[in-house]
């Protein structure tokens, strides 16, 4: 019986009826459902969801081209910093990065006996910025493919100089005194949704350092530095990688 707070999962599946079937065996559960059909669609859907919307539990398939395995784990957590990370493969074993391990074929009760052994459970201990990439390269090739140099270099420079604007106001905030602390937090979702979509892997987790709780009034300042080295990070490594 699940509670009536049932989590909400992304799944993960390159395979186009594996894919269907687990949805629809997940949804039979009651549980809520967000398929995705590779990696990338996993960052794209996750970066586009509105604030709470967000899945607190990721079934990811291991074999998938493109990105999968340790460095989707680490790319969704940035996005995803509190979810559950739950590797599937029909070869079994712990995978480096992902929380728990379930066979496949998905064999639904020992996946909702993964979920009620640790309800409510948040993540393993969170990786820290120096485990990403400024530029995750998966996602800025596929941007390479779909626009041409200009709108891309416009796209990256959209997104760096609004992080940059928003540290500005965040920082004021903070001088405001802690209730300011949830304007915060949203105004890092927004910068952690832009930066996720375009493959900004170490601005996405600096962002989400500062929308989730468990900091105070004094740490954001440290938080805003790491967001704004991030931005400079970043810029750096567009200078050779985007041309105008």
């Amino acid at each position: 019986m699940l509670p009536e707070n049932a989590p909400t999962i992304l799944v993960v599946d390159d395979d186009e009826v594996s894919l269907a079937v687990i949805c629809m065996m997940l949804s039979a559960e009651g549980y809520g459902v967000i398929p995705a059909a590779d990696g990338e669609e996993a960052l794209w859907k996750t970066a586009e969801l509105p604030e709470g919307g967000e899945p607190s539990v990721v079934l990811a398939d291991l074999q998938m081209p493109g990105l999968c395995g340790r460095e989707l784990a680490l790319a969704l957590r940035t996005l995803l910093p509190r979810a559950m990370m739950v590797a599937m493969s029909a070869s079994p074993g712990a995978v480096e990065a992902y929380d728990e391990f379930v066979g496949k074929p998905l064999d639904v009760a020992a996946f909702r006996a993964i979920l009620e052994k640790s309800p409510g459970r948040p993540a393993a201990a969170r990786p820290d910025g120096s485990l990403f990439s400024a530029l995750n390269e998966e996602i800025h090739l596929k941007l390479q493919r779909m626009m041409p140099p200009e709108a891309l270099a416009e796209v990256y420079e959209v997104c760096l100089s609004d992080a940059r604007k928003r540290a500005v106001q965040m920082q004021a905030l903070a001088d405001d005194g802690e209730a300011s602390l949830a304007a915060i937090r949203r105004s890092a979702h927004a910068i952690k949704g832009g930066a996720g979509m375009i493959g900004a892997a170490k601005l996405a987790h600096a962002a989400a350092e500062l929308e989730h709780e468990g900091y105070k009034k004094d740490d954001v300042a440290e938080l805003i530095n790491n967001l704004l080295n991030s931005c400079d990070e970043l810029q750096r490594i567009l200078v050779t990688k985007v041309k105008r």
